[in-house]
């Protein structure tokens, strides 16, 4: 069990012939007989602001369409990856202190401006994000990816124990080369999902 993460753009919606049941038989051969790949997307009730731009329904790909997709982890590794994400903006990029809890707050008081604030006020395990928060959240990757890594680096380098959530029972611990590079690496893969999806596409969590 984990977290998958794909990405499309260009969507275009389709027309569901009436009276058909999705993902039955008649759906799966009429899915089959369409030019691209076809998506239905439903956003979350939780989660509105992070859909704009892309309604709940069905689409189908362009000849202009880029897609991408990667493992995002486990969902304990994803919590992890995205609590460090928030504890380098709180510290590296804002000055202050705390991670995916103070944004989580931050957000409950109907503050989302914040960097990055999209992907970790949002689930870990399924949901869309779509074209508008996608082109804002890869603004954030490219603008603050130097302010984000020198913050990692520093806390690699020196051995400095990274908090860990109060929601788990792990104890604070200093980084390893392993973890900083696959820091890096996920932010890459976030980074290209969140370009494609800004051009009317979407990031799916699944």
């Amino acid at each position: 069990m984990g977290l998958d993460i794909s990405a499309v753009s260009k969507l275009e919606p389709i027309e569901v012939p009436e009276d058909m049941e999705k993902w039955s038989d008649e759906w799966y051969d009429w899915e089959s007989e369409q030019d691209g790949d076809v998506y239905s997307l439903y956003s979350s009730d939780s989660f509105r602001e992070q859909a704009e731009g892309m309604v709940d329904g069905t689409y189908i790909t362009t000849d202009d369409s880029q897609s991408t997709g990667f493992r995002a982890g486990s969902y304990t590794g994803y919590g992890t990856w995205r609590d460090w994400l928030a504890q380098s903006v709180m510290n590296g990029v804002l000055g202050k202190t705390g991670g995916a809890e103070q944004m989580w707050g931050s957000a409950d008081g109907g503050d989302y401006g914040l960097p990055f604030m999209e992907i970790i006020n949002f689930s870990d395990s399924e949901g869309m994000i779509g074209p508008v928060a996608s082109k804002k959240l890869y603004n954030d990757f490219r603008k603050y990816e130097n302010d984000v890594m020198d913050w990692m680096d520093e806390k690699y380098l020196t051995q400095t124990p990274i908090h860990s959530a109060s929601w788990r029972d792990d104890e604070d611990k200093p980084i390893d080369k392993g973890d900083f590079e696959w820091f890096q690496s996920q932010y890459q893969e976030w980074k290209n999902a969140f370009r494609i999806a800004s051009d009317n596409g979407v990031v799916m969590f699944h």
